[in-house]
Parts: C-alpha cells; sequence; structure tokens
C-alpha cells in the first residue's frame, strides 16, 4: 500500500500519483483535426502545441489506428533526408518537447520505445465533425526538407475528404474556353505585392519571382488566371457569381531581412478572405526563381485541389488528370482514360490525346489492362495540331515524349521533344524527370544525375514526388551505385506501398547488390499485387532501354537470383 500524505489543501493523498489512482478522474483532451488543428480539455483550455511539426506529429497519431504508430514510420515522414542518428536525435526532441505540451494530462499520455510511438486513447480523443468543419489540418504545410512523406500523407488525407470516389477531372463535358464561363469555376487572382519600402530593383525581383509561379500554373492547367497587379487599381475585384471575376486570390508578401530579399506567399478564398495556405519565408537568393516557382505552383494546385464547391470539382484539368493517373490505381487510370475520351468527343482539342499516351504508359507498367495502340507517325500529327502559342506546349511535348520511349523505343523522337519541352520550361519538374530517364537510357549519367538533381529540387512538394525517387533508383542502379538506388526505391514504396515500379527497382536492386533473400520478398509482393504480371516480359522492355552493361549486369543477377 502506497504511503499516506499530507497535502497543502489539508486532502488525504496516496504515494501514488494522481494519474496512477483509479479513483481520480483523468484529465482529457480532445482534438480537432478539421480547419485549423485544435486541442483543448473538456472545460475548454486550449493546450494546441505551438509548433507546426509538433501538431503534425500528434496528427499523425490520433489519426492512426489504436493511435500508435511505427518509430520508423514516423522518422520516414518528417525526416529522410537526415542520417539515421540525426533523424532519431530530432523525434526524440519533437516527443520530448510534445510530452510537455501534453504535461497537463498527466503521464503515460504519451509514450514511445525503440519501435512505436503511441497517444493514450483514454486521455486523447478526436471530437471532430470532418470535412463538414473545414479542410483537414488547414494551415498546416511543412516546408522541411525531408518531411515529403508527411505531405503526401496529408495531400492523400485531404483528397480523401474532398470527394473520394469523383474522377479527377472537372466536368462531363469540355467547357475550358467556353465564353460563358461557369460561375463555380475556380480562377485565380494574382494580387499586388504586398511590400514596404523595397528598392525598386527588389520589387522587380520579387514580382519576377510572381510571374515564373504563374507561368508554372499556366503550363500545367486550364485554370483561367487574372493578373489584379497593376499599381494604379487600389481596388481588388471580388469574384462576380456570374463568373467573371477570381475564386481564390494568390499574394506574395517580401521584405528585406539582414540584407536579404525574404519571400512569402499566401492564397485565401476571394469572398470571405479565408486563409488557405501561407509558407514559411523563403530567402530568393536561396534558390534560382524557376526552383521557387515550380516548388510554389505545386503547392498551390495542391490546395485548389482540395476546394469543394458546390455542385462542381476543382477544374485543374489537366493537372488533375495527371495526378489521377499517378494514383497507380487501375479504376482511377481507367477513370482517367474514359474521361478524356468523353471530353475530345465533345469538343475538347485533339491534343488532350497525349494525356492517352501518357495514360498507356501508367497501363503497361502497372500491368493493367490492355495498352491501346500507337505509332510515332499519329504521335507527330498530334503534336504539330498543337499550337505553338500554347502555354501546355511544353506539358505536351514533354508527356508525348516519354510515352515514345517508354512505349515505341523512340528515343531519337523522345529526345527531340523534352529538349524542346526543357528550353520552353527549365523548371518544369516532370519533364526533368523525363529527360533524366531519356539521359540514362542514353548512357549519359552525369546529365541524368544532373537532370535528376534539379528534379528532385524543382518538385519538392510535387504529388508525384515517388515517381521522382524511382528515377533515382534507375540512374544510381545503372551506376552501380545500388546502396543509394535502394534507398531511393524505399523512398517511393514508403509513399506507394503498392507501387509496382518501386517494387520492381528496389528487387532488381537488391538482386545486383547480392541480397537474395530481399529480391526475392519483392518479387513476392509484386506477385501478391498483380498475380498475373508478367517479369519476363518486363526484363526483356527493360533490357530493351537500357544501356547494354547495367542490362547484362541485370539479366545475369535475376537468372542467379531464380527471379526469371
Amino acid at each position: 500500500m502506497g504511503r499516506v500524505n499530507v497535502m497543502n489543501d489539508g486532502q488525504l493523498h496516496s504515494g501514488n500519483s494522481v494519474a496512477d489512482d483509479p479513483f481520480i478522474p483523468r484529465p482529457c483532451a480532445f482534438a480537432r483535426l478539421h480547419g485549423p488543428f485544435r486541442l483543448h480539455l473538456s472545460d475548454g483550455t486550449d493546450i494546441t502545441p505551438t509548433s507546426p511539426l509538433r501538431i503534425a506529429i500528434l496528427a499523425v497519431l490520433l489519426s492512426a489506428p489504436e493511435l500508435c504508430k511505427a518509430r520508423r514510420s514516423l522518422l520516414d515522414m518528417f525526416w529522410s533526408c537526415e542520417t539515421p542518428a540525426k533523424a532519431s536525435a530530432n523525434l526524440r526532441t519533437a516527443l520530448y518537447l510534445l510530452k510537455q505540451d501534453l504535461a497537463v494530462l498527466g503521464e503515460g499520455v504519451l509514450t514511445s520505445n525503440r519501435s512505436r510511438v503511441a497517444l493514450c486513447p483514454e486521455r486523447l480523443k478526436v471530437q471532430d465533425p470532418g470535412a463538414a468543419d473545414g479542410m483537414f489540418l488547414e494551415g498546416v504545410d511543412l516546408s522541411l526538407p525531408g518531411c515529403d512523406g508527411f505531405e503526401e500523407w496529408l495531400r492523400d488525407s485531404r483528397a480523401a475528404d474532398v470527394q473520394p470516389d469523383a474522377p479527377p477531372v472537372s466536368k462531363t463535358h469540355w467547357n475550358a474556353s467556353s465564353p460563358a464561363r461557369n460561375a463555380q469555376r475556380i480562377e485565380l487572382g494574382v494580387l499586388p505585392l504586398l511590400q514596404a519600402n523595397l528598392s525598386e530593383s527588389c520589387i522587380n525581383e520579387a514580382d519576377g519571382i510572381v510571374d515564373a509561379t504563374i507561368r508554372v500554373v499556366s503550363l500545367t492547367t486550364f485554370l483561367s488566371l487574372h493578373d489584379l497587379r497593376d499599381r494604379d487599381v487600389p481596388v481588388v475585384p471580388l469574384p462576380i457569381r456570374n463568373g467573371n471575376g477570381p475564386s481564390h486570390l494568390l499574394q506574395a508578401v517580401a521584405e528585406r531581412r539582414d540584407g536579404n530579399l525574404m519571400m512569402r506567399f499566401r492564397l485565401t478564398e476571394a469572398v470571405n478572405q479565408r486563409i488557405l495556405w501561407i509558407s514559411d519565408p523563403v530567402n530568393a537568393s536561396d534558390l534560382e526563381p524557376e526552383e521557387l516557382a515550380a516548388m510554389t505552383a505545386e503547392i498551390i494546385l495542391r490546395n485548389l485541389a482540395t476546394v469543394s464547391l458546390p455542385d462542381e470539382s476543382p477544374n485543374l484539368f489537366p493537372w488533375t488528370a495527371i495526378a489521377g493517373l499517378f494514383s497507380l490505381d487501375p479504376q482511377m487510370i481507367s477513370t482517367v482514360e474514359t474521361q478524356i475520351d468523353h471530353m475530345i468527343q465533345n469538343g475538347a482539342p485533339a491534343e488532350l490525346e497525349c494525356l492517352l499516351l501518357f495514360a498507356q504508359v501508367f497501363k503497361q507498367n502497372e500491368g493493367v489492362e490492355a495498352v491501346r495502340p500507337m505509332s510515332s507517325e499519329r504521335l507527330c500529327q498530334l503534336l504539330s495540331e498543337i499550337s505553338a502559342s500554347s502555354p501546355l506546349l511544353p506539358l505536351w511535348h514533354s508527356v508525348a515524349g516519354y510515352s515514345a520511349h517508354m512505349l515505341l523505343g523512340q528515343n531519337d523522337l523522345a529526345d527531340m521533344l523534352l529538349e524542346s519541352a526543357h528550353s520552353s520550361a527549365p523548371g518544369l519538374s516532370l519533364n526533368l524527370d523525363h529527360l533524366a530517364v531519356i539521359r540514362m537510357m542514353q548512357g549519359d549519367f552525369a546529365q541524368a544525375e544532373s537532370a535528376f538533381w534539379r528534379c528532385q529540387k524543382n518538385g519538392a512538394h510535387s504529388p508525384w514526388r515517388y515517381t521522382y525517387d524511382v528515377t533515382g533508383a534507375m540512374i544510381f542502379m545503372a551506376k552501380g551505385d545500388y546502396k543509394l538506388a535502394l534507398s531511393f526505391a524505399n523512398r517511393a514504396l514508403f509513399r506507394k506501398p503498392r507501387f509496382i515500379g518501386a517494387l520492381r527497382y528496389a528487387m532488381a536492386g537488391s538482386a545486383l547488390a547480392g541480397n537474395t533473400g530481399d529480391a526475392r520478398r519483392l518479387r513476392a509482393r509484386i506477385r501478391q499485387l498483380r498475380p498475373d504480371y508478367d517479369l519476363a516480359e518486363w526484363t526483356d522492355r527493360m533490357v530493351q532501354r537500357t544501356p547494354i552493361d547495367l542490362s547484362r549486369r541485370l539479366v545475369r543477377s535475376f537468372e542467379q537470383n531464380g527471379l526469371i
């Protein structure tokens, strides 16, 4: 029996802690995950952590089954770019501070060991009406290096909230160029730069970054843009319900700090001024304008894709169509293909057929459905019909070039198209990824690696970052750096555990590194996901597109490990 003490309140208390006494009610906190994250006690006291990182970790734990996550999973979600020792130290520090945030709930509310981190479900509860209360984790957007896993999880969670069963395109008919615009379409207005006492050169530099950001948006969507930056116009027009104004507003904020030009962006709803996203300050001199623009545009489109408008899905086509293909879900790939067919039949430009070609690559790589036949003649005819003034021309060249490489083996044509896209849009991360693959297949590893690292930088916030990691696995496998190749393959698998492409290259890397057991386990996983998947056929296609030295090593290692 614990000893009995007389405390200052004159009451008798056992020597055990209050939290361990079953007869004393334990404090309990309630979390709200939709809208701005909030954690409050039953009496209404707000105990929300002040750190976005700790809020993110807490939200991940609260959303997990039984409020428990593997320690390794948290390390990969938030510190994938760090060394194992530093990542573990960062997690220990974050958990220590999170325990301080939750100290009012008593001991044992947050526990951890070498394998897992868990919350006490009796003392932490999610009390949340769901999507009706706002966006999932509204305003939470970490820009830390290495937190791509969390960003992927957050993006998937928000997408599931919007319309999880809806097709990834905005309408069942084509009207992007219709003169009578639908009032429900998303349209983006660009507000004048917000600054104080900046020099003319700094203002021009900041405006140039905004120009580049909007250019990336125009390269990947049919989104209607309204440039409201005329400094002589003091009043910013708000949306008019007949569709003659922007539904959302983007504004850049710039200031001089310690001699550096610091920039941040904010995205708001135009009618009620509700903030959808605010970026962290970025030193404009740390990144090339194209890199900063590419990263910012990806986040803007990702946030707009979560917007739910009455009777309409967000009109971010073709960005959302490509996102649908990169979902790697067979049903979604089929839905996208069907939708594009329907749009072309109803008057959409024939250039959308480039996306149909791109869809065949996913069908072939994932081993789902029969691939539609195509020819280089049809591809060239299709491209010749696209207006040279189309802002989407670099995107069409990129997806058509990659399709020519993957489906036809036409590497000269692919090279020409990808170089054309690169000269027009050097910051387009998707094209940098395609360019890296082509350079690798040509045996130019220096240029392949250069394009790859630029892609990793420009596409740091891309919703299809995992496929860029697979490209890294391919390149470093070809260079003989199997350890780094496996690292990138594992990153892709963390983001997309069912991604056949990542599983294939993780299997190949393991085989080349002599890890027979791992290679066979990965092969078994592929067969579990796709029982009819023909690895021998994939190997043949890989050999045809791969430098001869690597193809010989690959086939020899597959045969020695009994994979084919």
